[in-house]
C-alpha cells in the first residue's frame, strides 16, 4: 500500500489518502501544528537568528582578531538558518525543513557560546578583563545564544507532533487492505 503512495500520479491512492487521513489524524491524540502556530515560529526565529546577527556584528572586529573566518562561517550560518525560515513560509512545513532549521539553530547557539569563549579568552590574554568591556559582547552573545537555543526547543516540540502524525497516519494507512 504504501508503495502506491509513494507515486504522485495514482490519483486513487491519493484519493484514499485523502479520505482516511483526517480520521487517522483525529485519533492521535497528538495535533499536528496548525499553518499559524508554524508561521509564527517561523517570525520568532527569524527574530532570534537577527539578534544573533546583530551581537556578532557588534563583535566583528575583535573576534576577527582570534579568526577572521569565524565571523564569516557564523554569518553564513545565520543566512543559511534565513534561507531555510523562507522556504518553510513559501513551500509549508516538512518534518526535512523543521529538522533543518533546528540543527541550524542549534549551531548559532554553539557558535554564539564559542564565540565568546574565543572573545573572554582575547581579554584575557590582552589584559582587557574589566567587566565593562567584557559585558559589551558577553551579555549579547549569552543572550543570543539561550534565545537561539530556546527557539530550537520550541519548534522541536512542533516538528516532534508533525512527525508523530504523520507516522500514526500511515501506520493506520498501511493497515487498509
Amino acid at each position: 500500500m504504501l508503495t502506491l503512495l509513494m507515486h504522485r500520479h495514482n490519483l486513487p491512492a491519493l484519493l484514499l489518502l485523502a479520505a482516511f487521513a483526517p480520521a487517522a489524524v483525529g485519533q492521535t491524540g497528538t495535533s499536528m501544528p496548525s499553518n499559524d502556530e508554524i508561521l509564527e515560529l517561523m517570525s520568532k526565529a527569524e527574530e532570534k537568528v537577527g539578534g544573533f546577527e546583530k551581537a556578532l556584528k557588534g563583535v566583528k572586529p575583535d573576534l576577527d582578531k582570534v579568526d577572521p573566518q569565524l565571523s564569516t562561517n557564523y554569518l553564513n550560518a545565520a543566512s543559511a538558518a534565513r534561507t531555510i525560515i523562507v522556504s518553510i513560509r513559501k513551500n509549508g512545513p516538512s518534518a526535512y525543513a523543521l529538522v533543518s532549521l533546528v540543527t541550524t539553530l542549534d549551531d548559532l547557539s554553539l557558535d554564539a557560546a564559542t564565540a565568546t569563549v574565543q572573545l573572554l579568552l582575547l581579554g584575557i590574554n590582552s589584559g582587557q578583563t574589566g567587566a565593562a568591556k567584557l559585558g559589551v559582547f558577553l551579555v549579547p552573545l549569552m543572550t543570543s545564544k539561550n534565545e537561539c537555543n530556546d527557539m530550537s526547543e520550541l519548534i522541536m516540540h512542533a516538528t516532534l507532533r508533525y512527525i508523530h502524525t504523520e507516522e500514526d497516519v500511515l501506520e493506520k494507512l498501511s493497515h487498509i487492505k
